[in-house]
């Protein structure tokens, strides 16, 4: 097949836009890049920035002369008492949208955003856990884990959703709604054009997910990971469409990882508090650079 044009796609994650000097001073300059080299298209993976912090990460990039979008984190969706944007699901489905559209970006977990030149989609989703990548091995792991997932109690530790997402959903109730939007995004942009970029805050599919030391067993907090980072339906919902996909892109884990779903491939972005990672994937070539910032980060 021929394609009209070519793109150049600029995709980063987890810039946690206000959390230390080392990560705001390595976000600096991973703007600097794009403003010295802007791409056709600009992607944020969410956590961009929890309160405040979220509108000033996208205000970083409004002067680049090209069309931006996002999904939001998990992160991007924390309240605290008294929160004057309203509770998580007010600010995933209110706040949120009204930010990206002041500041002239796409909210994906919206509707996908469509190239019909460049005969290509990009579809999108903060994505959730509803448990399924683990849930029964922790059944059979330890008898407390209804608690455990209720709580988001670790051996050592709460996973900090459980103190700052608040809403009156349940992550179970929470995942079918994002489901049921991505599955409706992806079919429209699929019927509009050829092939669809698939970008997901939490891992798309289990191969993006913590990479893991051992084949054997593993320890129940790395199967309480397992239960919050993930879902089987989105990861069965990209198999089925596996033909159709250009590439598949998440964040969330802080760990670069590289998979497929099918024949197509799939990446994690990889960046991390103190230090980010920026991939820039040509369309149609499907080739990906990757630039870290500062550039010696480990």
């Amino acid at each position: 097949m021929e394609w009209d044009f070519d793109m150049r796609i600029a995709i980063t994650a987890d810039l946690h836009w206000g959390h230390g000097e080392r990560g705001t001073n390595a976000t600096l300059a991973l703007v600097e890049h794009l403003r010295d080299q802007p791409p056709d298209l600009l992607l944020l993976g969410g956590d961009q920035g929890s309160g405040q912090h979220f509108r000033e990460c996208l205000e970083l990039f409004v002067d680049l002369p090209c069309p931006k979008a996002f999904v939001p984190g998990n992160h991007d969706l924390w309240v605290v008492d008294d929160d004057e944007r309203g509770d998580s699901l007010t600010v995933y489905e209110q706040h949120l949208p009204a930010v990206a559209e002041a500041l002239g970006y796409h909210y994906l977990d919206t509707g996908p955003l469509v190239f019909p030149d460049a005969k290509l989609a990009i579809v999108g989703t903060i994505n959730w856990y509803d448990y399924s990548w683990s849930l029964e091995k922790l059944k059979n792991e330890t008898d407390d884990w209804e608690a455990r997932l209720r709580l988001m109690q670790f051996t050592r530790g709460r996973h900090n959703d459980r103190r700052f997402v608040r809403w009156p959903l349940d992550d179970v109730s929470f995942t079918e709604r994002v489901v049921e939007r991505f599955a409706a995004d992806l079919t429209s942009a699929l019927g509009q054009v050829e092939k669809a970029l698939v970008l997901t805050h939490h891992p798309a599919v289990y191969g993006l997910n913590f990479p893991r030391e051992t084949d054997g067993p593993l320890s129940l907090d790395a199967l309480l990971w397992d239960a919050f980072s993930g879902n089987r339906q989105i990861e069965e919902l990209l198999q089925r469409h596996a033909d159709r996909l250009a590439a598949v892109f998440s964040g969330h884990t802080h760990r670069a990882r590289e998979n497929r779903v099918g024949s197509a491939p799939a990446y994690n972005v990889g960046g991390d508090y103190h230090f980010k990672r920026l991939l820039i994937f040509d369309w149609p070539s499907g080739k990906v650079e990757a630039h870290t910032f500062p550039p010696h980060s480990s």
